[in-house]
């Protein structure tokens, strides 16, 4: 049975995890309803590698998130206006936003990101004791078993992205707030371009795109799967991931995360289900408790082959094996034919490139390459050496 723990949200107040931050200013956020008790002391801008914090010690500067309202959020939103719906995926939506905040000029508006939690109606079905099983659910019974359980992913979610080794990372979220009564949601600073899933398709997102795009994301699961201090996403999919206007991916959707700060790890009571097409199939025939980073590696592979084949996986089409069974066991270039004409696309990464995705999803997990291995590979490549990244 799965063990739902006690939220323990309050107001955020995490410490930034630079021993030589700057906070710059503060600002006072006023908004429509009249609220001006927010005071927000700016986050310190981490200028440091993409991924090495310079120090895992904690500086004496309290950055507090702000814990907005429902209504807040719907006006951020407009609505949740369906042309300010970015994507959804079994955990959440994703919308765009307006935030906003007074500054020297008077009142403006900053573009964020709002994600709201949803319960995956997949793993709550699986979750029900026998005992409830046969009969329904009162609605305010099932309605308290899911906002428990989104809470308990918000905060999951706030102590992962603000730990010193995560912290600044510009391929994870950066948080501005969050809402947890009524609805509960995430609000991001970032003004996305797409979800990774929209642009795969798009003739614009360039081979050399995509490449930068695999490098960067192979680089962050390296990072995430450092031994010091490992973690696990299991929840690897282009549609859980947006492109910035640099084109550089942003990991947004993190329901499966374990280990870390989080201290969690999986075991039998873990019924957490992967999205459809990039689960592992070895993982799909065993106990939960033999999940390791090779879990991810799989899906990257699957994401690799999406890139490079401008195809990817609808969950109302594919069962979790169809890309395994139509992708490895082919003997051609998974690389669309469209690429041949791109001034950076060279046959010889194509063929390198073929290869790695195979070697990714590969039937054995102990036969798969490290995403250390992965990311020097792509790293590698001719169009890589070549381009100024």
């Amino acid at each position: 049975m799965f063990r739902r723990r006690r939220s323990s949200i309050g107001p955020f107040k995490l410490l930034c995890g630079r021993e030589d931050c700057l906070v710059k200013e503060e600002c006072l956020v006023k908004d429509e309803c009249g609220r001006e008790d927010c005071l927000v002391k700016e986050e310190c801008l981490v200028k440091d590698d993409l991924f090495d914090p310079k120090s895992n010690e904690e500086c004496p500067v309290e950055n507090e998130l702000l814990e907005f309202t429902s209504e807040e959020l719907s006006r951020f939103t407009g609505q949740y206006s369906p042309e300010n719906l970015i994507g959804v995926t079994d955990l959440g939506k994703l919308y765009r936003g307006k935030m906003p905040i007074v500054s020297d000029q008077g009142k403006v508006y900053k573009d964020v990101t709002v994600k709201i939690l949803v319960e995956d109606e997949r793993r709550f079905r699986m979750l029900m004791p026998a005992s409830v099983k046969v009969k329904v659910l009162a609605d305010d019974e099932r309605a308290i078993l899911i906002h428990d359980s989104k809470l308990s992913r918000l905060e999951d979610e706030l102590n992962f992205l603000h730990a010193p080794k995560i912290r600044g990372n510009r391929s994870l979220m950066k948080v501005v707030g969050y809402c947890r009564k009524e609805i509960v949601g995430v609000v991001y600073d970032l003004n996305p371009l797409d979800t990774l899933h929209n642009l795969i398709f798009q003739d614009d997102f360039n081979w050399l795109q995509r490449v930068k795009t695999a490098i960067t994301l192979a680089r962050l699961l390296a990072y995430l799967h450092d031994r010091n201090q490992s973690y696990l996403i299991r929840n690897l999919a282009p549609s859980h991931i947006v492109v910035d206007q640099n084109f550089t991916p942003v990991l947004f959707e993190f329901g499966m995360l374990v280990g870390g700060v989080l201290g969690t790890t999986v075991d039998e009571s873990d019924m957490r289900i992967g999205p459809c097409g990039y689960i592992d199939p070895f993982y799909s025939y065993n106990d939960p408790a033999a999940y390791s980073v090779k879990f991810d590696v799989y899906a990257f592979g699957v994401l690799l082959f999406n890139l490079t084949s401008k195809r990817a996986l609808d969950k109302e089409k594919y069962t979790g094996t169809a890309i395994h069974n139509g992708a490895v066991k082919s003997r051609h270039s998974y690389v669309d034919l469209s690429f041949q004409d791109n001034a950076d696309f060279d046959r010889r990464d194509g063929r390198k490139i073929t290869e790695l995705t195979r070697q990714c999803m590969d039937e054995k997990p102990n036969k798969r390459p490290e995403m250390k291995q992965v990311f020097e590979r792509l790293k590698g490549l001719r169009c890589s050496m070549a381009a100024s990244w």
